[in-house]
């Protein structure tokens, strides 16, 4: 056994009877580091002592890891392990400083918004309803609302009923930090609201709130989620199915039909246009399928197919 699994094993023990860590933690930590060992021993070709001079092999090592394909996340789950132990042998005086202190973790790519395609949209929006079913109007608008106007669930569930102007057609709307924007909409999204006021009065009278429960009562951003979730269970190959996809749906749309970047970035209440530029990626795939339906699209040129026509 080399002078490093001692060092191991002794720092297993600490998790587990000093530290009171989980019996998951340690097992994690143990098998991160026995890696990280095997890696080591491989790379040097001999029994391994850890010291403070180990930065060039744990960078090594989390490269390693990288290039065998493993997510981002997992390699800086390796890299808290490896730095937890670090740690152990500086408080022990086994190193007198630690090499990796500094060391930071990959940035985990961010997944693309989810985008809801328009025939799977158009599909989602048009079976008929029951005109004097309160609650179907209403459920109905706020899929139409959060595709439409681009909201976040609590926006909507927040509306207050002056807030909404079908004159105008334009909502006022309070997003995040109480920062108010307005957000305009379309004649026919306006009739539907109409619909649903006159509806909403009849039933429940006036009301402070745009969006009402069965009481009467505001909603509730989770019950805004769970209507735009059950619609989209319909929807088959959706990585999520909250409320907040249909506002990427809108962005995406929005953009695919050539809106501006800083007037989509408005739109969404964005603060730094950085978060807006997320819905090109989005836009560029839908592109990218779109033109894999051509049916030159893996066509491979020849020489005289080249020319500049």
């Amino acid at each position: 056994m080399s002078e490093h699994s001692n060092y191991l094993q002794t720092f297993l023990d600490y998790l587990s009877y000093e530290a009171d860590a989980s019996p998951l933690t340690v097992s994690t930590y143990q098998a991160d580091l026995q890696s990280y060992l095997a890696y080591v021993e491989e790379r040097l070709g001999e029994a391994f002592v850890p010291s403070e001079g180990d930065l060039d092999l744990v960078r090594g090592w989390l490269s390693h890891k990288m290039d065998q394909g493993v997510k981002a996340s997992t390699v800086g789950r390796c890299l808290t392990s490896l730095k937890s132990y670090y740690r152990y042998l500086l408080k022990t005086e086994r190193i007198k400083t630690n090499p990796i202190q500094a060391l930071r973790p990959p940035k985990a790519a961010k997944p693309l918004p989810v985008y809801v395609p328009t025939e799977e949209m158009d599909q989602m929006l048009s079976p008929e309803i029951d005109e004097h079913d309160w609650r179907a109007v209403r459920d109905r608008l706020i899929l139409v609302m959060l595709y439409e106007c681009g909201l976040r669930r609590s926006e909507l569930a927040g509306l207050k009923e002056q807030a909404v102007d079908t004159q105008a057609r334009q909502l006022k709307v309070l997003g995040k930090g109480r920062k108010e924007r307005i957000v305009p909409f379309g004649e026919g999204l306006a009739s539907s609201i109409e619909a649903w006021r006159h509806l909403r009065t009849s039933v429940f009278g006036l009301t402070e709130s745009f969006l009402v429960n069965t009481e009467g009562k505001a909603m509730t951003p989770q019950a805004v989620y769970a209507v735009a979730h059950e619609a989209l269970s319909a929807v088959p190959n959706l990585a999520r199915r909250g409320a907040h996809v249909l506002r990427h749906t809108f962005a995406t749309d929005m953009l695919n039909s050539g809106a501006d970047l800083m007037l989509l970035k408005e739109l969404l209440g964005h603060n730094s246009v950085s978060t807006t530029v997320r819905y090109t990626h989005t836009s560029f795939e839908q592109l990218k399928k779109l033109y894999a339906a051509h049916p030159r699209a893996a066509h491979t040129p020849r020489a005289e197919d080249t020319g500049d026509d």
